[in-house]
């Protein structure tokens, strides 16, 4: 099967944020140590902030830079955003995608790829374009199954009151739903999110999702047959790739003791209200904890960082954070609950304190503590408010408190889970023997 296997292309759409980029690259890597063929769409700007990768699977992945010349703006990436109003100028970027496909497909000179995996975004066209050209395509989903699960319901729901109840098809207790603030934050998105979790089908296609049986067994057997795991994608890392970004900052991390310092990062995609900052920095000085804090947009309040000095690290904009978070210092993770953070921290076993802010990241809250994996930051439910001293009292439970002692227990093996690259293999082998026996499988979208 190797042989057959090593013939397979596969082009990969990624949309155009970290927490997705990353994902899809990783299982270009894993992919491509198979003997795959990856073409890789993206950005200039975003294939340059992708992770370098070995030598042995450089041959294998062909980077597509999709330049966006004819759009004025450098935005190429969720990271960019300093403003909502922004956000439209991403989906005009991701848009010129389906031109560099076609003109992939349409090349006579080289044979057409076996599979096109795509993202969210691309739903309205991808799979319509890889039937044309006779080519499968199968949706890659970058929730977890529980949050797949509540939102497959969701977008039938009539009003944004019912998106707090658990859907009565989910046969067991459960708290994983919207707050009041996040369900009527979530109402106004089901419609242009919905793609992501009831993608346009083929009648042959299955939907790849990014988790496994071992952590939500029961969320994945409701789902059924139509969504096959790949496992959790664990990052990896060429051991030879030493950016400056990473020396400076461990410079300061090798400096603090084992396990005492709260990593601090919301991801790529909300936008922090000076309000929010203010909270969390109150939150971080009033914790007593050692912490490096990710901030990509705005500053810290007027004098926060000289009341901290020598606990505390402030850091502007991007950080390689999977790398970070393996380091012997960190010992708590203050997180929006991305589904990519979550795995990136419990691959490491480090235990979170959870503080959603968009989509389904309140969903993820819930079901983190639900799992034993975290504590959550109490809100306001009906403004979505919080405090630094609701975050301070957290953030001591998960690092300091004899109360946090089962849940740190908990993270610590959780590792077994998240980081077993056994595991991981044993999913990509039934990926790989999927594609290989669906490859012919082409249908007409439905």
């Amino acid at each position: 099967m190797e042989e057959e296997a090593s013939k397979l292309h596969i082009v990969m759409l990624p949309w155009l944020a970290m927490g997705h980029l990353l994902p899809f690259f990783e299982l270009s890597k894993r992919l491509a140590l198979k003997g795959f063929e990856i073409s890789f769409f993206s950005t200039p700007s975003n294939i340059q902030r992708l992770p370098s990768i070995p030598q042995t699977i450089t041959p294998y992945i062909n980077f597509i830079s999709c330049s966006i010349n004819n759009i004025t703006s450098n935005i190429e990436n969720t990271v960019d955003l300093r403003s909502e109003a922004a956000r439209p100028l991403l989906f005009q970027a991701y848009a010129t995608f389906e031109n560099h496909l076609t003109a992939l497909l349409s090349d006579a000179s080289r044979p057409k790829p076996d599979w096109i995996i795509y993202d969210y975004a691309a739903a309205s066209w991808a799979p319509a374009l890889a039937s044309r050209f006779n080519v499968n395509s199968v949706f890659f989903c970058l929730f977890n199954a529980a949050a797949v699960n509540f939102l497959s319901h969701a977008k039938d729901y009539d009003s944004p009151e019912k998106l707090t109840t658990v859907p009565d098809s989910i046969p067991f207790p459960t708290t994983v739903a919207f707050r009041p603030f996040e369900a009527r934050q979530i109402y106004s998105m089901l419609s242009q999110k919905s793609n992501q979790t009831e993608p346009k089908t083929h009648s042959s296609q299955f939907t790849l999702i990014r988790t496994c049986k071992e952590f939500e067994s029961k969320w994945m057997d409701l789902l059924g047959d139509i969504y096959t795991p790949v496992g959790l994608l664990p990052p990896s890392f060429d051991k030879e790739e030493e950016s400056e970004t990473l020396t400076r900052i461990c410079e300061w991390l090798d400096e603090q003791k084992e396990s005492s310092v709260i990593y601090v990062a919301f991801g790529s995609e909300a936008i922090l209200t000076r309000q929010q900052i203010d909270e969390i920095a109150l939150g971080l000085e009033k914790s007593g904890s050692p912490f490096f804090w990710v901030l990509r947009v705005d500053s810290p309040p007027q004098g926060f960082e000289e009341r901290t000095v020598g606990r505390g690290l402030v850091w502007m904009g991007w950080a390689p954070q999977a790398r970070l978070l393996a380091h012997r210092a960190v010992g708590g993770f203050l997180t929006h609950g991305g589904w990519n953070s979550v795995v990136e921290g419990l691959v490491v076993g480090v235990p979170m304190v959870v503080l959603p802010m968009v989509f389904e990241q309140g969903l993820n809250a819930r079901h983190l503590v639900e799992s034993g994996y975290a504590v959550e930051v109490a809100r306001n439910d009906e403004d979505g408010s919080f405090s630094g001293e609701e975050i301070a009292r957290k953030l001591r439970i998960v690092m300091v408190e004899e109360e946090g002692e089962e849940l740190r227990k908990k993270a610590r093996k959780g590792k077994e889970v998240f980081g077993s690259e056994k595991l991981q293999e044993d999913y990509l082998d039934e990926l790989v023997k999927k594609l290989w026996e669906q490859r012919k499988m082409v249908a007409v979208p439905v």
